[in-house]
């Protein structure tokens, strides 16, 4: 479905006639301002929006350049956030990205409303949806205490337990 706009029609009234019947700091001045500012709003007609199909490749060559542009843009971190991964196409024209931790994930957020545009309009497809998802690593990747190192050490080479008792060693 596509939006258009349709402007809304102007009506003139002298302000000095409603002034002079409703205070402002009244229940009814209120409802009034809420009046004019529905009548002033553009109203959107919503219309078929355009679906055509695309293929993955076509993506994967409109986000290499819109990662030149933020380049040039000098946004370079959203430029290597959107390098770390490729892209994916999902079912239902969804495409699929994963971020390394939460904090690039709020960054490509922030980014999404000048990026879904951007492919949307270059592929003629409307309903184009990205979904961000977070990598999930394990906590075994990162060592911190000593009784960890040499459980971690002692996966890698059972051959270590021996030396401990042999050299009486703490670990």
């Amino acid at each position: 479905m596509e939006s258009k706009v349709e402007e809304p029609k102007k009506e003139y009234t002298s302000s000095k006639a409603v002034s002079s019947q409703v205070s402002g700091f009244s229940l009814s001045s209120i409802a009034l301002k809420k009046a004019a500012k529905e009548k002033s709003q553009p109203k959107v007609i919503e219309t078929d929006l355009t679906e055509d199909p695309f293929e993955l490749e076509q993506v994967e060559s409109l986000w290499k350049q819109y990662i030149e542009n933020s380049k040039k843009e000098g946004k370079s971190n959203i430029a290597a956030i959107l390098s770390m991964n490729k892209v994916s196409l999902n079912k239902d024209f969804e495409l699929g990205f994963v971020v390394a931790n939460e904090m690039n994930q709020v960054e490509l957020s922030k980014e999404m409303e000048r990026l879904i545009p951007f492919l949307r309009n270059a592929l003629n497809n409307q309903s184009l949806s990205i979904k961000l998802e977070i990598s999930e690593t394990t906590r075994e990747d990162a060592v911190y205490s000593p009784n960890e190192k040499y459980l971690h050490l002692l996966k890698i080479n059972p051959n270590l337990d021996s030396l401990r008792t042999t050299f009486d060693l703490d670990f």
